[in-house]
């Protein structure tokens, strides 16, 4: 009996032990169909015909799992943890902290943490893009992405009648780890800040960022460095069942114009068709037709979106508009390098963990005319949290 207990008592140990850690996450996915249709000059370019096939395909929409964890420290203080990663339920996703990943400290003055964080740019989409999606024409895919995580530091503090803010620093040596001993590079240091305001169901936030040494080229081709930066404002309304948010955003040399031409091709133009040795891809030519010099100059561009969802018992539906001015570079506006984008959808919860999503998107990139690309897609998800 004596046997008993003590096996008992050694097998209640390493629960107890681990009793603050808490496994949570999302699992979710769905079908989507999409087609896309390119203007004439952008087909011939790419080889690709002007209205393509329908895809139909079953899509992971951000499955992750994580486990987080704190421990009191006494006078106030908590050591606090995280570690998360990407799961796709269609098993092309491998590795640990993938996702948002940190160990801090937290108590009275805020938290302090370090890892692989959300900057304070990205920390605003969750009131900009609310929609479950793989194809880029189903969220907001365009206006999120300067969005990043990095290996940081972070401050936040605590909320002082109403008002919160963020810094957040990313040292050279972790925005460009191959020339850490040797510093032949020039410095691409990141600094982030966040302010953030709720009270009543109003809120705003602030948030930028300041890039040091964004690679750039001249005139002649020659590589030259700029400092960059992005802006994003956000202001809404979350209560009585009503969301409602506006956003603005303003970056200058933050990305190259090729870059910007690749975001708004939803997948047309890759990364790696712009990088690969032969026939390689200008994707600001291709996409906006501008002139094939300009694809690695730095650009100013300009976007608002805004979104509105009201919860009717179990039913959420939503919309959400996108605009992309014409983009700058070197101070001159460029035809044919504006984008619009439009969402309509509606959320239906089985339960509180539980939700069936169904959503609609179109996202033209370019011009309408010789030098479009255009995207129609839908889906029919669902999602479980744990």
């Amino acid at each position: 009996m004596k046997k008993s207990l003590i096996a008992l008592t050694l097998a209640a140990l390493p629960v107890a032990a681990m009793a603050d850690v808490t496994l949570y996450g999302q699992v979710k996915a769905g079908v989507e169909v999409s087609k896309v249709k390119l203007g004439k000059k952008t087909a011939e370019d790419l080889k690709f015909a002007q209205s393509s096939k329908t895809a139909t395909e079953i899509a992971d929409l951000g499955s992750r799992i994580g486990f987080k964890g704190h421990e009191h420290l006494g006078n106030n203080l908590n050591a606090i943890w995280q570690v998360e990663q990407e799961t796709s339920i269609a098993g092309n996703k491998s590795g640990w902290a993938t996702r948002e990943s940190f160990i801090g400290l937290e108590g009275g003055f805020g938290k302090v943490r370090a890892g692989n964080l959300n900057s304070t740019v990205k920390d605003s989409s969750d009131n900009v893009d609310q929609w479950e999606s793989n194809n880029g024409a189903l969220g907001m895919s365009v206006f999120t992405r300067v969005d990043e995580r990095a290996v940081s530091v972070r401050y936040d503090s605590p909320v002082f009648a109403g008002f919160s803010a963020s810094v957040q620093y990313t040292p050279r040596d972790n925005a460009n780890s191959d020339d850490k001993y040797k510093h032949e590079d020039p410095s691409h240091d990141t600094y982030y800040a966040g302010l953030n305001y709720e009270n009543s169901g109003f809120f705003g936030q602030y948030a930028g960022g300041f890039r040091k040494n964004v690679s750039t080229t001249d005139n002649t081709g020659k590589v030259i460095h700029k400092d960059g930066h992005v802006q994003r404002l956000v202001a809404g309304y979350d209560a009585n069942n009503l969301f409602v948010s506006v956003a603005g955003q303003y970056a200058k040399n933050w990305e190259k114009l090729g870059d910007y031409a690749q975001a708004q091709s939803n997948g047309v133009v890759t990364k790696e068709m712009r990088e690969r040795t032969t026939s390689k891809v200008n994707a600001s030519n291709v996409v906006f037709g501008t002139d094939a010099t300009l694809d690695g100059k730095g650009v100013e561009t300009v976007e608002v979106a805004a979104t509105a969802a009201y919860r009717a018992g179990n039913v959420t539906p939503r919309v959400s508009y996108a605009h992309g001015f014409k983009a700058k570079v070197d101070g001159k506006k460029l035809k044919g390098t504006q984008y619009d984008q439009v969402i309509v959808g509606a959320d239906y919860d089985f339960s509180k963990r539980t939700t069936a999503l169904v959503s609609a998107g179109w996202l033209r990139g370019a011009e309408s005319g010789p030098h479009k690309v255009e995207t129609i897609s839908g889906l029919v998800g669902l999602r479980h949290k744990f």
